[in-house]
C-alpha cells in the first residue's frame, strides 16, 4: 500500500515538474520476465521516478547504502522496495554486506520481478558516462546459476535524456534498449565467470553510450552546445528529419557528437578553427544581447498580423497573468531560491526544487484555500478556485515565455535599426560559420561512408 501511495505522489510531482515525458521502445519489456533494468544517473531521485513510471513494471530499486544510515530512513526506504548498495566510496568495510544484496536480487529475479540499478555508481549531472560497474551482471548471472538457467534473467538498458536536467517545465525522454538474454552467456560463464561479467558489463556500456546523450569528454560540451543552437535544425531538415520527433531530434544531437568526437581525435586543428570563429560570434551576440535565432534566415518571419496578435495576446491575457502570479509567486519561487542557496551538486538540483515545491505547494495552497473560503463563505466558488490555482500557475509560465519571445523580437528589430552595420556583420559571422560545417559535414559524411550520393 505504501509503495503505491509513494509510486502515486511520485507520478504527481513529475508530471507536474516535467512538461514532458516521453518513452520510446516500450514493447521491449517483457510483463512477465525477470529484469534487471541498467540506467544512466544524470538526476539523482528524478532518475528511478522516471524509469519507475515510463517502463510500466512494479520495480524495486537499488541504491547506496548511506540514503539508509537513519533508521527511520531505512525502515521507510525498505518498505518501498529499495535495496541497498554498499560502495567502497563510502565504507570500504561494509562491502560484505553486498551479500545480502546480491541474496535480495537473486529473490527479486527468482518471483519473476524487476529491478532498477544505476551501473555508474555516482550521479554527476554532466553529459558523460561514468565507468560502468559489474553489479548488474553479477546479479544476474548468480541468480541464473542458482535456479540451474532456468529463469529467462534479462538486462535492459535504459538511456535517460533531459532537454534540461534542472529546468521546471522542461522535457525528459526515456529510451530502453534491446534486451540482453543471459542465457547467452552460459557457456562462457561457465568456463570463465569473469569473463562472462565482462562481456556483458560491456554490453551494458556500449548500449548505453547509444542510448544515451552523453560525451566522451566534457571539454566537448560548448561546441555540442553550439551545433545545437546554430546548426541542429538546419542540419535536420537537410536529412529529412523533424526535431519535433523525438526520436529524429535525438538521432540529429547523438549525430552531432559522434562528429564533434571524430573531430577531435583526427582533425584537431579544425576544431580550434571553429572555436575561433564560434567564440568570435558569441561574443558579438552577448555584446547585442540578442539570441542566434533571430539571424537565421531558414526561420519563419513576424509578419505584421503576428504582431498585431501577440500585441493583443499580451494584453488580454494580462489579467488572467496576474491572477495567477498573485497566487503562484511564492510556491514558484522558492523552489528556484531554496536550489540557489542550499544545493551544491548539479545532478540534485531538479530533485531538490521538486521537493521543496511540493512541500510549499501543500502548504501553500491550502491556506490560500482556507482564506478565500472565508472570505467568500460560499463552497463553490471555493471549490472553482481550488480547481483554477495549478492551471493558473502553469499559465504564468507560459506567458512569461510568450512576452519574453516578443521582447527579444522587439529588441532585435531596435538593435537592427540602430546598429545595421552590427548586425550585417554577425550576419556574415553566422553565413561563415554555417558554410564551414556544411564542408565539415560533407567530409564528415565521405570518410564514414554516410553520403549516400557516393
Amino acid at each position: 500500500m505504501l509503495y503505491f501511495l509513494i509510486k502515486l505522489m511520485a507520478i504527481t510531482a513529475i508530471r507536474t515538474f516535467f512538461n514532458k515525458i516521453s518513452a520510446e521502445n516500450v514493447d521491449y519489456i517483457a510483463k512477465d520476465t525477470p529484469i534487471i533494468f541498467t540506467a544512466n544517473h544524470p538526476n539523482t531521485m528524478m532518475d528511478p521516478m522516471i524509469i519507475g513510471y515510463t517502463c510500466k513494471r512494479k520495480l524495486h530499486f537499488f541504491a547506496k547504502s548511506t540514503l539508509f544510515n537513519n533508521l527511520i530512513a531505512g525502515w521507510f526506504l525498505r518498505r518501498i522496495q529499495i535495496v541497498p548498495v554498499y560502495r567502497k566510496v563510502d565504507d570500504p568495510s561494509k562491502m560484505d554486506q553486498n551479500k545480502e544484496t546480491f541474496s535480495k536480487g537473486y529473490e527479486i529475479l527468482k518471483q519473476n520481478k524487476a529491478f532498477l540499478i544505476f551501473p555508474e555508481g555516482i550521479s554527476t549531472g554532466d553529459r558523460k558516462l561514468s565507468q560502468i560497474k559489474t553489479g548488474a551482471a553479477r546479479i544476474g548471472f548468480g541468480a541464473e546459476a542458482e535456479n540451474d538457467w532456468q529463469l529467462g534473467v534479462q538486462i535492459i538498458p535504459v538511456g535517460l535524456n533531459y532537454a534540461n536536467a534542472i529546468k521546471f517545465r522542461s522535457d525528459v525522454s526515456t529510451r530502453f534498449g534491446q534486451p540482453i538474454q543471459l542465457t547467452d552467456f552460459r557457456d562462457v560463464y561457465e568456463q570463465n565467470e569473469k569473463e562472462a561479467v565482462h562481456l556483458v558489463t560491456e554490453q551494458i556500456e556500449t548500449a548505453l553510450s547509444k542510448l544515451t546523450i552523453n560525451l566522451k569528454d566534457l571539454e566537448m560540451q560548448e561546441i555540442v552546445e553550439a551545433l545545437e543552437r546554430i546548426y541542429k535544425q538546419e542540419l535536420a531538415v537537410d536529412l529529412g528529419l523533424e526535431t519535433e520527433n523525438k526520436a529524429d531530434d535525438f538521432s540529429v544531437t547523438k549525430g552531432l557528437i559522434n562528429a564533434v568526437e571524430w573531430y577531435y581525435e583526427n582533425e584537431p586543428s579544425k576544431v580550434n578553427e571553429f572555436k575561433g570563429m564560434l567564440n568570435l560570434y558569441q561574443r558579438l551576440l552577448n555584446r547585442l544581447q540578442i539570441k542566434d535565432e533571430f539571424l537565421d534566415p531558414a526561420s519563419s518571419r513576424v509578419t505584421f498580423w503576428e504582431r498585431i496578435k501577440a500585441i493583443l495576446y499580451i494584453i488580454i491575457m494580462f489579467p488572467i497573468y496576474l491572477y495567477g502570479l498573485i497566487n503562484n509567486v511564492i510556491p514558484y519561487k522558492f523552489p528556484r531560491w531554496y536550489a540557489r542557496h542550499f544545493v551544491q551538486h548539479k545532478a540534485e538540483v531538479a530533485p531538490w526544487k521538486m521537493l521543496s515545491g511540493t512541500i510549499i505547494f501543500l502548504i501553500y495552497y491550502p491556506i490560500e484555500i482556507i482564506i478565500f473560503a472565508s472570505l467568500t463563505g460560499s463552497f463553490i466558488w471555493t471549490f472553482i478556485y481550488a480547481l483554477s490555482l495549478i492551471p493558473s500557475g502553469n499559465f504564468v509560465l507560459q506567458y512569461i515565455n510568450r512576452v519574453s519571445d516578443y521582447r527579444q523580437h522587439l529588441r532585435f528589430i531596435s538593435v537592427f535599426y540602430k546598429k545595421r552595420t552590427l548586425i550585417y556583420e554577425l550576419i556574415k559571422q553566422r553565413t561563415e560559420i554555417i558554410d564551414l560545417l556544411n564542408s565539415y559535414k560533407i567530409e564528415y559524411m565521405d570518410t564514414m561512408g554516410l553520403n549516400p550520393e557516393k
